[in-house]
């Protein structure tokens, strides 16, 4: 039997590939409904099932069966206790080992949230923050903050009720930790909260990304949606498949 050329065996099979691809994604697409979670209610996209594939949206929920859910703001990164989700898109968590730290006095609660970067298409924006200097204890701090917490050995945190803050001396590292402003400003274990709000953006560009079945992605610097309807039928387009008579079954 002579060898079928390369090019003749892609057009004979490419419609089969492109349409059991759309099938697949079809499959998935339907993963990405709204579904009940708990004490949540009904929720959806941005927010998905962790057994959802990713293409349902960035911010995955877990626990939904269970007495407390939680969340992760980035794939595959730390999971957050997830206290409620607003119809605005703003998200009530607890940072479980700040909790600990804040509930022991510790000072290892005197470190930056590890929340992941605000990209072009996808922002996350925290509410009520105070800023912490953080300095050696050997450092004079040049300015009357009027406040400071000195029970550390390695460091001394100083704050202010102000606004307006000053700058810091070059050995001092600048915290932001989330504040409870109901609490007394004089004892800084009780001021520092480990549950706070913080409010998730998708951009018009990439919601319409997600519609299509898409994934939105940021490639030379400009924001793609890659793997959606309208680019597939544009590739089939530029292979000539577009307008393909349907198949005889």
């Amino acid at each position: 039997m002579a060898p079928v050329p390369l090019l003749v065996f892609f057009a004979l099979f490419q419609p089969l590939l492109i349409c059991a691809s759309k099938e697949d994604e079809y499959l998935a697409f339907k993963k990405c409904l709204p579904f009940n979670c708990g004490k949540l209610g009904e929720i959806g996209f941005p927010f998905t099932n962790n057994t959802s594939p990713e293409i349902c949206g960035p911010y995955a929920v877990d626990g939904c069966h269970e007495n407390s859910q939680r969340i992760q703001l980035v794939r595959g990164g730390k999971w957050f206790e997830l206290n409620n989700i607003s119809q605005a898109g703003t998200i009530s968590i607890t940072e479980e080992d700040l909790r600990g730290h804040l509930n022991s006095n510790s000072c290892d609660s005197f470190n930056n949230l590890s929340l992941p970067p605000s990209l072009p298409y996808l922002s996350i924006q925290e509410f009520s923050n105070l800023t912490l200097f953080k300095c050696d204890p050997s450092v004079n701090f040049p300015h009357r903050l009027g406040l400071n917490y000195t029970g550390c050995k390695n460091f001394s945190i100083y704050y202010t009720r102000d606004t307006s803050l000053p700058s810091p001396p070059p050995t001092c590292s600048i915290l932001q930790l989330p504040v409870n402003k109901t609490e007394s400003y004089g004892d800084i274990f009780r001021l520092l909260t480990a549950t706070f709000s913080i409010e998730v953006f998708v951009s018009r560009p990439c919601y319409h990304c997600y519609l299509q079945r898409g994934e939105c992605h940021i490639i030379e610097g400009k924001f793609k949606c890659i793997h959606s309807i309208e680019e597939s039928k544009k590739l089939r387009l530029k292979l000539g498949l577009g307008n393909l008579p349907p198949r005889n079954v």
